[in-house]
């Protein structure tokens, strides 16, 4: 398996070093962008959470979803709140270095898939296709798994019922998209072999745009709001605040 020859080594490496330095790219990118302020991370308030009692100011439009897990680091059932001049989102949320590291593991793994997938061309061997479908299945599970784990960690991060919730600037928002944006900023990357799944089902419902958190950096944020009338709301009210006038935002 490992008896390659010279040109065939040679021709895994520049693969290797190609797929895996991509990757890295991605993945650096996905967590250097620099924003121009940052984000107050508190206790959100009764209504964030969604508790019984809490009252919509005079003035706010409030939107629940589903999260999806990028760069802001929101899982499961969440709440955005739409303010006169800011926006507040709340719900479950993991600390940076877990989500950061479940990113780079995944992410590497899917990039030595293909390496693998050359070797076994270049060899003719077909336990180096094992390998790669090992490293496809090991990855997808690494993904699957935080997944699935995450909103239940952020549930347990709750005092006395309230979640944390990042609030910025309304005007701090940009590029507002409906549909295939949820991705942008390197996920479209680390996510490939689902991405055309999920842009399908995301399709007219989720609501995603860029906006600071509470260290500066410049993250993705996307909302499933359950209908497309909801979506068509919210991303308008967001995509306006960012022109600084009422607009409209990009339908994909």
């Amino acid at each position: 398996m490992f008896d390659l020859q010279v040109w065939q080594w040679i021709v895994v490496a520049v693969v290797a070093v190609a797929a895996v330095g991509g990757m890295s790219l991605a993945l650096v990118r996905l967590f250097s962008r620099r924003a121009s302020g940052k984000a107050t991370l508190r206790r959100a308030t009764a209504v964030e959470s969604g508790l019984v009692g809490g009252v919509v100011p005079e003035g706010a439009r409030v939107f629940d979803g589903w999260s999806y897990r990028v760069g802001a680091r929101f899982a499961g059932r969440v709440r955005i709140a739409v303010y006169v001049d800011r926006v507040a989102v709340s719900g479950p949320r993991v600390p940076r270095w877990l989500y950061e590291a479940w990113m780079w593991v995944q992410g590497l793994l899917l990039a030595l898939v293909a390496p693998a997938l050359v070797a076994a061309v270049v060899s003719l061997d077909w336990r180096w296709l094992v390998v790669a479908i090992a490293l496809l299945i090991v990855s997808l599970g690494v993904s699957a798994g935080g997944a699935g784990l995450w909103p239940g960690l952020g549930e347990v991060l709750h005092e006395k019922g309230h979640f944390h919730a990042l609030e910025f600037p309304r005007a701090s928002v940009r590029e507002v998209d409906v549909g295939k944006g949820w991705s942008k900023g390197g996920l479209e990357v680390v996510l490939l072999p689902y991405r055309a799944g999920i842009d399908k089902l995301a399709e007219g419902l989720a609501v995603s745009f860029f906006a600071p958190d509470e260290l500066g950096r410049e993250v993705r944020f996307a909302i499933d709001t359950y209908t497309p009338e909801y979506a068509r709301e919210l991303a308008g009210l967001l995509a306006g605040s960012a022109a600084g006038e009422p607009g409209q935002a990009a339908q994909r």
